[in-house]
């Protein structure tokens, strides 16, 4: 442990600030004016002016809550920054995990005798050490975080990731070191023979700083040769230059052989091949730690407990389904990034969060979710409601409430419950129950529950391009058809019909043709007629817009221009002014009001369709005057203007209409 006696302070970045007083814990010399070192009170790491330093004689307990501390600091800033470590980082771990266990080594009678550190060789794996952390690093967090690959601290030539050294630079002379320590120098010089050459007429090389050999071999963990000084400097090392000191991060890469440092003496070379070998078992046994840990949590955690989750907050608060998964997903992943230990344990839930698509399938055996147990009450209430022909005929007691409730409730899971579970429920026994419902509609004469009964239809259609396929085959268009040409009175159940009779036909599939009957021209002339002239209960204007996207929906279903009936019905029409005028707009937009759903297959544009039908024959290309025939030259002009080289046409239908 070191003290500061001064303040220090550098714009260097990775240079720890400081006031007197503040205690360190040294990881590596670095260079004789830069150490690494971990701030005792908070774990921080960062480089510090060994002269500004003065050691300590602490027990090994303090130093052990240091560097748990700077452990704990490190897996933080890793944690801050999306659970990734950088190499300086794994680095620092390094280099924490060995001093730990060279402080754990020293603790006994022989701790007074030992003069000069070497690498411990102890048969533990650091388990009784993560056992006594204390401060609060459980094991579980602790093994996890530290386990590191040991291929990413091999280096090139196979062996031990070191930090690279720090460069060197023009400093203040060191004090020569002890006479036995510079005899021992000279001895190991001497045996080395030629392997290391020393400058002619310089000092003897110091091993970092100017403190005593005493302090050297308290903390030492490896030697860093600096270049030999002249005199000796009373004062603090000047702070670099930016630019000068650099650290060591993934960016950066490992100095030249040119001006690498001299090796050290061949006694230093095995200590640190024991060391490295010492390292390189410990975080395997992390790795391993991890693994087992990760795989117990796996088998600890069932594959159902998303699934379980969700089922019960849904039930519980009304949410729906994509909230349920949101909330969840937010509480757990709180729960991870503060409570390290659990991380294993959050991880599976949200895995299971994830990967539980299907509501019901994903439930343990035995558990039914409760949406489709709703379902089915619902839909076989309904049923059975359709079929009591005394009741629809001739009222025997009032059931409005009572249905009301049933398509409400209905309405809501169909638009808050998982997609699947409904899609699951209307496609069983041959879309049964979607069939009973369109049933229904045709014989309930109710407007509020028609109303309903239009709704579930909607949410139905965004589920499924099936159903949507099912509702076309059924009695509804016709039923709406002849339903919108009969009641004009009611404005918003006028409105309601229209929108479903567009979702029917969205998808561009092809009509039975006794459909025809109720959907051919005479219907296309009144959906013209309420576009031209509107209705007198329409005071907001959105009758026309939908009547526009119907019949753009319905042309989309004609594929050839001498049989559609809406083009007859066009040709017929005296004035379409302000259709043309909306179909420019949509045109001018770029929009395809039909494409309401995502379904596959995508159907047509139906705006550039519709065009491409229109100016197919001469008797409905005269529907556009001329300053509109100008205008949608200048659109498609602009249009084509503003494609990028390369661009390709989404649409290959819709190439004649730019054509």
């Amino acid at each position: 442990m070191y003290r500061a006696l001064y303040a220090f302070r550098s714009a260097e970045p990775n240079a720890l600030a400081f006031a007197a007083g503040e205690t360190f814990l040294v990881l590596e010399r670095s260079s004789a004016h830069w150490w690494l070192a971990a701030r005792a009170r908070s774990g921080e790491t960062g480089y510090v002016p060994p002269a500004y330093l003065r050691r300590l004689q602490g027990l090994e307990q303090d130093v052990l809550q240091a560097i748990d501390r700077a452990i704990e600091a490190v897996h933080n800033t890793a944690m801050r920054d999306g659970g990734k470590y950088s190499l300086e980082q794994r680095g620092v771990l390094q280099k924490l995990i060995h001093h730990r266990k060279e402080t754990l080594s020293r603790r006994g009678p022989s701790a007074s005798s030992v003069a000069v550190m070497t690498p411990s060789t102890s048969d533990h794996h650091l388990d009784a050490a993560v056992a006594r952390q204390p401060n609060g690093v459980c094991r579980a967090g602790f093994e996890r975080q530290h386990s590191l690959p040991s291929s990413e601290h091999l280096g090139a030539d196979g062996g031990l990731y070191q930090i690279p050294p720090q460069p060197r630079r023009a400093a203040p002379a060191t004090p020569p070191p002890p006479v036995k320590r510079r005899d021992r120098e000279a001895l190991m010089a001497s045996a080395s023979g030629g392997h290391n050459t020393r400058p002619s007429g310089g000092n003897s090389v110091s091993s970092g700083s100017s403190v005593s050999s005493t302090s050297l071999d308290t903390l030492y963990t490896g030697s860093s040769p600096s270049e030999p000084g002249s005199s000796c400097s009373p004062t603090p090392p000047p702070v670099p230059r930016r630019g000068t000191h650099t650290t060591v991060s993934q960016a950066q890469p490992p100095p030249s052989k040119a001006s690498a440092p001299e090796p050290p003496a061949e006694e230093e070379l095995a200590a640190g091949t024991t060391s490295a070998s010492d390292d390189l078992e410990a975080l395997d046994t992390l790795s391993l730690g991890t693994t087992e840990e990760k795989a117990a949590a796996e088998a600890a955690v069932p594959r159902t407990i998303g699934a379980e989750l969700m089922e019960l907050v849904r039930r519980n608060t009304g949410l729906s389904h994509e909230l349920c998964r949101v909330a969840i997903g937010v509480i757990v992943g709180h729960i991870q990034a503060s409570v390290p230990a659990s991380s294993p344990v959050m991880e599976q839930v949200l895995l299971s969060l994830v990967e539980g698509k299907d509501l019901s399938m994903a439930l343990p055996s035995g558990q039914v979710c409760h949406d489709q147990q709703r379902l089915e009450v619902i839909f076989a209430d309904l049923a059975r409601r359709k079929d009591d022909a005394q009741q629809r005929s001739w009222a025997l007691y009032e059931d409005e409430g009572v249905i009301r409730c049933y398509l409400e409730e209905l309405l809501h899971i169909l638009t808050d419950a998982d997609p699947e579970v409904c899609k699951k429920m209307c496609k069983r026994n041959e879309f049964e129950s979607v069939l009973a419902l369109v049933a229904y509609y045709q014989m309930e004469h109710r407007a509020s529950l028609r109303l309903l009964l239009l709704k579930c239809f909607g949410a139905m259609c965004s589920l499924d391009a099936a159903i949507i396929s099912t509702l076309v085959s059924s009695v509804l268009p016709v039923e709406l058809a002849r339903d919108m040409q009969t009641d004009t009175q009611d404005h918003q159940k006028l409105c309601y019909s229209a929108l479903i009779l567009a979702m029917v036909f969205s998808m561009g599939e092809a009509v039975p043709y006794a459909h025809y009957e109720h959907l051919g021209t005479p219907f296309a002339q009144f959906l013209l007629s309420i576009v031209e002239d509107g209705l007198p209960l329409d005071t907001t204007e959105q009758l026309p817009d939908l009547c526009v996207n119907l019949l753009l929906a319905l042309n989309l279903h004609l594929p050839a221009p001498d049989q559609n009936v809406i083009m007859a019905a066009l040709s017929k029409h005296a004035n379409v002014k302000i259709f043309s005028e909306k179909l420019l707009l949509l045109l001018n937009r770029g929009d395809d009001p039909v494409r309401i759903f995502r379904h596959e297959p995508q159907p047509p544009h139906s705006v550039l369709k519709f065009l491409q039908d229109v100016f197919g024959s001469p008797a409905t290309a005269a529907i556009f005057y001329h300053t509109d025939m100008m205008a949608l030259i200048d659109i498609t002009v602009r249009h084509i203007a503003d494609l990028s080289p390369g661009d390709k046409i989404v649409d290959p239908e819709s190439a004649g209409a730019v054509k």
